[in-house]
């Protein structure tokens, strides 16, 4: 695990997501991820991916029932359902914003259901509410991607008392133009969720190539 200490910034971004930024729309990051599909899972084990490892240990320590319905939320190619496989959990859907993406994701055999979809920025899932028993999303609260209206979207469609756990980078865990910090504050004061766990935890684990980065795990209990 990572600690506060260290936090330093050094991951050194790879070309398909270098110029994404707060601005960037959803068609954008979709026309990004089409194009980076097919060599995306190399990207991951060469910058030492370590998200969805991290958020699917904290996910397990809070969710015992391993018959659970599960929504991985961002799930790209497939990364965090092959970590909950290994967990032995096996009613697992898949949500991403591109279909090249769940294509590659369809070939770990690990997803009963492939949605196409994007959360926050005005899109709302095709997903009806109080549908999951627990939401994983690593890898999607980063630099250019979801911002904090995401966790509107996956709080609704979570059960009550349901879980929800996901990852937010250290880039832009405090930016203003994402909104996380004050998102959080608010469902944690009016009551929405409860929070159960917070760590840091390495984000991309570092490498000669890519550098390193940590991002918060945050896993909450739905109210």
């Amino acid at each position: 695990m990572a600690t506060s200490q260290s936090r330093q910034f050094t991951y050194q971004f790879p070309p398909e997501t270098r110029e994404l930024d707060a601005n960037t729309t959803a068609e954008d990051l979709s026309e990004v991820y089409t194009k980076w599909a097919e060599t995306y899972d190399s990207y991951t084990t060469d910058s030492k991916y370590m998200a969805p490892q991290s958020c699917s240990l904290r996910l397990q320590e809070f969710l015992s029932d391993k018959d659970a319905r599960i929504l991985d939320a961002g799930a790209g190619t497939g990364l965090c359902g092959a970590v909950l496989k290994e967990f032995g959990y096996s009613n697992l859907d898949a949500l991403d914003i591109t279909s090249a993406m769940l294509e590659i994701a369809m070939k770990k055999g690990v997803y009963k259901n492939y949605i196409i979809g994007h959360m926050g920025g005005g899109h709302t899932l095709t997903i009806p509410t109080d549908t999951y028993d627990a939401v994983i999303c690593a890898g999607v609260f980063t630099r250019g991607h979801v911002h904090s209206d995401g966790l509107d979207e996956l709080l609704r469609i979570v059960k009550p008392r349901g879980i929800l756990s996901f990852t937010i980078r250290q880039d832009c865990a405090d930016d203003p133009a994402y909104g996380f910090a004050s998102k959080i504050k608010e469902f944690s004061s009016n009551g929405a969720w409860k929070l159960l766990s917070r760590t840091t935890e390495d984000y991309h684990a570092p490498t000669a190539n890519y550098g390193s980065c940590v991002a918060d795990v945050y896993t909450f209990q739905v109210a």
